[in-house]
């Protein structure tokens, strides 16, 4: 797979989630509680893409117990994230909650730099620098202006930016020989056996489900849990989990627009500078990617 093609792999992957928060604050007006919001849409996109990798069972059946091991170990970082997050947002607000969430963009970086002992650039110490400054400025005034703080939901919110970049890392290096849709299939399942570990499926035996709850776990699986993990797991064995970081935080300017136009919040312009500001970073990510095309194509030329 060519580079740009998986780099946009990743972004539609990111975009994706970006549109789970508003989601998440309409089903949560609707009095449905954290758990129901958390559990549902793992339990439901679960089944989806089990249902969607019936033509992979017979992939399925050629892999080691080892390797099947291994990818739904791989799923519980998403699901702890999910988790975690959703927990931090009960005592945070959810522009600090985002700010926590985003430090995935340099914890990428160092993990990587401590696994494979690839140092980072000076365009992606620069790439990070403009994202995480980005991210404050669009998670808004609120989140620089706060008067208690909750230790125990900094800490969780630190929680989820971990298990997310734990989440990048394994769908670069894991099992890349298997298809990405039964990849993807046996991660989500890992993470939801993980979270209903956590908030058991209580939704089934009351009257959620009838009351709509059906509706956003729905939407919440499909955007959160089946078209994430695929679109990942073709994209990011490809750019790596260092890369993916910052392509992933495209996420927040989504996130930005889709209150913008769904629930009608006003955004400042601080905000839309901020959105600025981390499409910036990505740009320069990305240049350092293009520069080296350009240059070995010049090399092949010459020679």
């Amino acid at each position: 797979m060519k580079r740009f093609t998986a780099s946009l792999l990743v972004l539609m992957g990111a975009a994706s989630f970006g549109v789970l928060s508003t989601i998440v604050k309409i089903s949560y007006s609707q009095g449905f509680s954290t758990a129901e919001v958390t559990s549902s849409p793992l339990l439901f996109g679960c089944v989806i893409l089990w249902l969607l990798g019936i033509p992979s069972f017979k992939e399925l059946r050629q892999l080691s117990f080892a390797t099947i091991g291994k990818l739904l170990a791989s799923g519980i970082f998403s699901g702890l994230t999910g988790v975690f997050y959703y927990l931090a947002l009960q005592s945070l607000s959810a522009s600090l909650g985002v700010i926590l969430l985003f430090q995935f963009v340099w914890m990428g970086f160092l993990l990587e730099w401590i696994l494979q002992k690839r140092r980072p650039s000076g365009k992606q110490w620069l790439s990070i620098a403009v994202v995480l400054i980005g991210t404050v400025l669009a998670a808004g005034y609120e989140a620089l202006h706060f008067e208690h703080i909750s230790l125990a939901g900094i800490l969780l919110g630190l929680l989820a930016a971990a298990s997310y970049t734990g989440n990048l890392t394994v769908n670069g290096r894991v099992a890349l020989s298997v298809s990405p849709i039964l990849r993807s299939t046996l991660m989500v399942t890992g993470g939801a056996v993980i979270t209903l570990l956590i908030f058991p499926p209580l939704f089934l035996f009351n009257d959620s489900i009838g009351q709509g709850l059906w509706i956003y776990a729905l939407l919440l699986g499909l955007f959160g849990v089946i078209i994430p993990p695929y679109l990942y797991a073709q994209g990011i064995p490809t750019i790596g989990s260092a890369m993916a970081s910052i392509l992933g935080s495209v996420e927040l300017p989504i996130v930005i627009i889709t209150s913008a136009l769904i629930l009608k919040e006003h955004i400042t312009v601080i905000q839309w500078l901020g959105v600025i500001l981390i499409l910036v970073g990505i740009c320069i990510s990305e240049q350092r990617i293009i520069s080296q095309k350009t240059f070995r194509k010049r090399l092949q030329y010459r020679n």
